[in-house]
């Protein structure tokens, strides 16, 4: 018993300090990704067209990560290159593959007034069986695509939130000042 309130009491004092150092969840409702200054910087976010299926998908993703009441103005400009791999796995006895991978790799850049601000990579690496109806292969392989893209819009999302969240946090530059020497 005695030992039960004294991990209730050291996780007690965990979470205090943790928002005592200024922790801040990356997910929730309390999130930087929800704070309000945040969620405007992320609705003046213009996402470029991408090329082909995976690519619309990802965009139409990041439109709802982004801007679910629409885009207010945009302020920025977000080129995203998608990259996707294959990679077959769990070889049977006949040589044939029964898994796979597909990776998923985006490399984003993020502009302001027509100059790179912020840049970054995020991959997403989902699993789907290769089964003997190709009809069921062919559903499985979508529906990875369908989750990797998923997480590669929310981890997107989340890297933008916290470039937002340190810009607004950082201290502002002085102006030029011309050396008096």
């Amino acid at each position: 018993m005695a030992h039960q309130i004294l991990k209730l009491l050291a996780l007690g004092v965990v979470a205090l300090s943790l928002g005592a150092c200024g922790f801040t969840p990356l997910y929730g409702d309390h999130s930087i990704a929800a704070s309000p200054d945040v969620v405007d910087e992320l609705a003046n976010v213009s996402i470029r067209s991408l090329p082909n299926r995976e690519g619309m998908k990802l965009r139409q993703v990041l439109r709802e990560e982004l801007q679910p009441k629409g885009m207010v103005k945009a302020l920025y400009d977000l080129d995203i290159k998608l990259a996707t791999n294959v990679e077959e796995l769990g070889i049977r006895n006949d040589a044939t593959s029964s898994r796979a991978n597909l990776r998923l790799i985006a490399t984003f850049n993020l502009n302001e007034a027509g100059r790179p601000v912020y840049a970054d990579q995020v991959q997403s690496i989902v699993s789907y069986n290769i089964l003997d109806d190709q009809y069921a292969t062919v559903a499985s392989q979508a529906d990875a695509e369908t989750r990797g893209i998923k997480q590669l819009g929310a981890e997107i999302k989340t890297r933008l939130a916290v470039y937002f969240h340190q810009r607004a946090r950082a201290p502002a530059k002085p102006a030029n000042v011309a050396d008096s020497h």
